[in-house]
């Protein structure tokens, strides 16, 4: 079971809660239908930006909250008609590399996960059974597969793993911290494997739930 206190201690959840933004109203949220479970909420201080998440409301805090993928801002120039254009859901700015400013303790979470559940991905249960050696095997993003027996790119590998015995070792589990990109050019946001972002969404769940409780704290 992932322990978000261990990684988020209290006393961060509080200097979240003591940074509550002041809004007359709710931010606006919508879903995306390119993004599967992607939500963009209306950020309250800045017209045309958005705040991405994977829960239907915006944080408490817009300072710190790693439930929060990162600030959409509108791309600087239009795409000429020379120029793909890029894919995105109406009404809002796409998701690339130039308009998503990432946010860090995100990501931080998303490999926390990934190392508290990998051993019950079935996919990688199933394909360190059939290797014959003990090895490392590389947890892929799916937003890019790469063809069979061929590494992906490095900004699409999340991490990865020890194979022993046939058996996934999560406790191995090594974060590609200098290549991965929550979204690229080409293959836009992250996508994870399904029982991987099942375990994502649950974890944000429980954050956030932290953060609520510590900003009614803070109010009192």
């Amino acid at each position: 079971m992932l322990s978000v206190t261990h990684s988020l201690p209290q006393r961060t959840l509080a200097f979240s809660a003591r940074r509550l933004f002041s809004s007359s109203s709710p931010s606006l949220s919508t879903t995306s239908k390119l993004y599967p479970g992607l939500y963009y909420h209306e950020h309250p201080s800045q017209p045309f930006h958005y705040i991405l998440s994977y829960l239907p409301s915006a944080p408490p805090s817009l300072r710190f909250s790693p439930t929060t993928i990162g600030t959409l801002s509108p791309l600087s120039r239009p795409p000429s008609s020379f120029d793909a254009q890029p894919k995105a859901d109406q009404g809002v700015p796409p998701i690339l590399p130039r308009t998503l400013s990432e946010n860090p303790d995100f990501l931080k979470l998303v490999h926390e996960v990934i190392k508290a559940n990998v051993e019950e991905d079935i996919w990688l249960q199933t394909k360190a059974k059939s290797i014959g050696e003990d090895t490392h095997i590389h947890i892929a993003d799916e937003r890019s597969p790469a063809d069979a027996n061929r590494i992906g790119d490095p900004s699409d590998i999340l991490g990865s793993v020890l194979v022993q015995s046939g058996k996934v070792i999560g406790s191995t589990y090594e974060p590609n911290n200098v290549a991965y990109r929550l979204v690229t050019e080409e293959g836009g946001l992250m996508r994870l494997p399904q029982g991987l972002q099942e375990k994502l969404v649950e974890a944000c769940k429980r954050v956030r739930v932290i953060e609520e409780e510590a900003a009614r704290e803070e109010q009192a």
